[in-house]
């Protein structure tokens, strides 16, 4: 059953209980307003009494005129005190009168309507007597008779007030009851919401702030057996901090992956930049090399030239006809010298080359570090690009 229905079902039955509790003094107050015009009748009936017994004393001395008026008024009093006398029997919707439920109000009215109709008797007695010692010896027997009546009239009015009493003791009862009723239904009600609601809230909100604090401890789970509201939230929340567990256990595998291609990629870097060096100063070391074989080269020519101009002089000096042997000689030694310069300026040139070859060797081999290295770059590149995209991916679940 879901929260919703379970806290409409709560708030019906405290609806419904208020409802009962506040019907139920409506009618217990009703019941006991309901007895007040009996108790009243009750205690009109010793007044009329005393007023019945004081018209009969009056119409002992009573002129004709007089005794008329209060023959008119006597039967006013005794009509009405047998309409009281019925009412409180029967009941009298005019005067307000229900009908007798308790059983001693019942004994009592059975035990009062003869001796009412005795002391009504007397009284009729009073009115119909002709001559004075008459009406002083009727008048004298309502005068005896009016205390034990009354004496039993208030025992009916006693007999109504015990049983208000008891109803008002009832209402009493009833309303202790209510009272307790009503602290079980508030402690059972607030023990339903606090279990049922707010105990799971509290508990959510306590993983909430786990997650949203700075530990942000996503091994938060929390369960639940419940199929309501609450339920549904303890599912959200453990898929919300799985999935975003596993974002981060993603993300972070990413950043290890990137922090090692970065590393691959700083070495690359340092390795190219040694090649770079590497290959300037190969160049620089062709460049002077080649300088010195330009001279070296500049010299053999030169050494070449020499040779060639010596041996036209020693052709010269060989046609003529007179051979100057000095001449020739130093032509010779000239030749010799410029060939020895040639030798060694051949020497110094195929040295150069040689060491011109090893260089360009040397820089062909660190054009292809540097080639390999430019090569890591790329997929370096291709890597941090696909990781790249991956990260998007993953943020691209969380609206920001």
């Amino acid at each position: 059953m879901s929260i919703h229905n379970k806290l409409r079902i709560t708030l019906v039955a405290l609806f419904v209980f208020i409802i009962g509790l506040v019907g139920l003094n409506f009618a217990t107050f009703a019941q006991i307003e309901g007895d007040s015009p009996a108790v009243n009748a009750s205690g009109s009936l010793r007044m009329r009494a005393y007023q019945l017994a004081w018209l009969s004393a009056r119409m002992v001395s009573a002129d004709a005129a007089e005794a008329a008026e209060l023959r008119s008024m006597m039967m006013v009093q005794i009509e009405m005190y047998d309409r009281i006398l019925a009412g409180l029997r029967r009941g009298d919707a005019e005067l307000g009168l229900r009908p007798a439920s308790d059983e001693a109000i019942k004994e009592q009215l059975r035990t009062l309507q003869p001796l009412w109709e005795e002391y009504r008797t007397n009284v009729f007695a009073v009115t119909g007597a002709v001559g004075t010692e008459e009406k002083h010896e009727a008048n004298a027997v309502v005068a005896a008779e009016v205390d034990g009546y009354v004496t039993e009239v208030d025992k009916l009015v006693t007999a109504y007030d015990n049983a208000s009493q008891a109803k008002i003791g009832v209402s009493k009862e009833i309303g202790v009851g209510v009272i307790v009723l009503a602290f079980l239904v508030f402690a059972v009600s607030s023990y339903c919401i606090i279990m049922e609601v707010l105990r799971p809230i509290a508990a959510l909100t306590a993983s909430f702030r786990e997650v949203a604090g700075k530990e942000a401890d996503l091994t938060q789970q929390l369960t639940t057996r419940r199929f309501d509201e609450i339920g549904r939230i303890v599912q959200s929340f453990n898929t919300f901090v799985s999935e975003l567990r596993r974002i981060m256990q993603r993300a972070q595998t990413c950043a290890a992956e990137v922090a090692g291609l970065s590393d691959t990629m700083w070495r690359a870097s340092v390795e190219n930049s040694k090649a770079v060096e590497y290959n300037a100063l190969a160049i620089t070391h062709v460049a002077a090399h080649t300088s010195e074989q330009d001279e070296n080269v500049q010299m053999l020519a030169s050494s070449v030239t020499g040779i060639s101009t010596h041996l036209e002089e020693m052709q010269v000096l060989a046609q003529a006809e007179n051979v100057n042997r000095t001449a020739l000689l130093t032509s010779i030694e000239a030749v010799r010298a410029c060939a020895q310069v040639a030798a060694a300026a051949s020497e110094e040139v195929a040295k150069a080359s040689h060491e011109i070859a090893g260089h360009t060797t040397d820089a062909a081999a660190a054009i292809e570090q540097e080639t390999a290295s430019l090569d890591a770059f790329a997929a370096t590149a291709e890597h941090l690009k696909g990781h790249a995209a991956e990260l998007d991916e993953l943020v691209g679940k969380f609206k920001v």
